[in-house]
């Protein structure tokens, strides 16, 4: 009786009408450089970056957002300048009550500039992080958790893969992920064929009865090289291989692979809502991987569940504490049976600047029953790390 009438007024404090107010903005430019650089096909990662920002309403409710920044380099920078110019006051000026409307007008508003900048990634990469920060303050106004404020039935926690694996550390890595009860892995590969061969043959030996594993080109591959590789590695056991080549490839080329791959997985580069929902409705892909920091925020996550079955999305993430339990939130409402990406590698960003500290346990990252996404900032730990930040008056 009393765990239904609980579920009950959760789903009456889902229908009352918020209004936000953003009286306060503040946005945090981290660094912290990595001692163990993480390599890729693409470039070599020296230092892990975050860009935080944090709104503030009326009732003093903090809504915390992440923005994508990994690359290039200094891309942080960059993305802070262009949200204190041209994005806080418009977030000021406007009382939201439906966070997907407001990602719309915003995005409206700042059409033309993102065009006419030839920068289209680091606009999307913003309106990302500010619609992930206006659901957690929706959140947090109703008093509920940001998964329960979707559906009642999301549960508390999350299974885990460990990402962001170098080559040379595969099996150092995957020890280490063991520990905490990890079971899926998720390896690079696409720097040479050979090497990457010999990797999997070893890996495939090492990998227990109930662990997997995951490949992950970065785009690596030319695309008649893509084919020729993807023959050779139907044999093996891999769960998925991810994006074996660019993103930019007409659909066309796309879909032909995945036509002829059943367990590739796509999604965190494309930056196109058509193009994404013509794969979605359009191939037998398996894998979508939607990163809620770098496009279409969570509000696109809830217009892609109006069109497709969510145990086909498995978010990428790879970044801060913030974009990590808040695409954690997400993935526990969409897809619950399926595994969150974690970057395995050593990052106080992602492990010190939260209260409480994100915990994995047998494989699983626990959420809380706090409103919005459920931890706060530790900000005598943030401000170890800061570069530069910004607030308004």
């Amino acid at each position: 009786m009393v765990i239904s009438i609980g579920l009950q007024c959760i789903s009456l404090l889902k229908k009352i009408v918020i209004l936000i107010k953003v009286k306060k903005i503040k946005i945090y430019l981290l660094r912290y450089k990595l001692s163990n650089p993480i390599i890729t096909s693409f470039g070599q990662m020296n230092s892990r970056p975050s860009l935080l920002i944090e709104l503030i309403d009326e009732n003093n409710n903090s809504g915390f957002g992440e923005i994508w920044c990994n690359f290039p380099q200094y891309g942080s920078e960059y993305r802070f300048k262009i949200f204190v110019n041209y994005f806080s006051k418009l977030i000021l000026e406007n009382d939201i009550s439906d966070p997907e409307n407001f990602y719309e007008k915003i995005s409206h508003k700042l059409k033309i500039l993102s065009i006419q900048s030839g920068d289209t990634g680091a606009f999307n990469n913003i309106l990302s992080g500010i619609d992930c920060a206006i659901w957690d303050l929706f959140a947090k106004s109703k008093k509920i958790p940001l998964n329960k404020l979707f559906s009642q039935n999301s549960p508390n926690k999350i299974k885990v893969y460990a990402s962001g694996i170098n080559k040379n550390e595969y099996f150092d890595k995957i020890n280490f992920a063991r520990k905490f009860g990890i079971n899926r892995f998720k390896i690079k590969i696409g720097f040479n064929y050979q090497e990457d061969i010999k990797i999997i043959n070893l890996l495939e030996n090492f990998i227990q009865k109930n662990e997997n594993y995951m490949l992950d080109v970065n785009q690596g591959w030319p695309n008649e090289i893509a084919i020729k590789n993807l023959e050779k590695y139907k044999d093996y056991k891999s769960f998925w291989i991810e994006e074996p080549i660019s993103a930019d490839n007409d659909y066309e080329t796309i879909k032909k692979l995945i036509d002829m791959f059943s367990n590739l997985a796509f999604g965190e580069n494309i930056n196109s809502k058509e193009f994404f929902f013509k794969i979605s409705n359009s191939t037998k892909i398996k894998f979508l991987q939607p990163d809620i920091t770098k496009f279409g925020g969570i509000s696109f996550i809830q217009q892609i569940l109006k069109k497709i079955d969510g145990t086909r999305l498995w978010l990428h993430y790879l970044g801060g504490a913030i974009g990590l339990i808040s695409s954690c939130h997400i993935m526990t409402h969409i897809n619950p049976s399926g595994y969150m990406e974690m970057d395995i590698n050593d990052n106080p960003l992602r492990t010190d600047i939260l209260e409480p500290k994100i915990n994995v346990k047998d494989g699983y990252i626990e959420l809380n029953q706090s409103p919005g996404i459920g931890f706060s900032i530790n900000y005598n730990n943030l401000s170890r790390y800061i570069i530069e930040t910004y607030e308004t008056d």
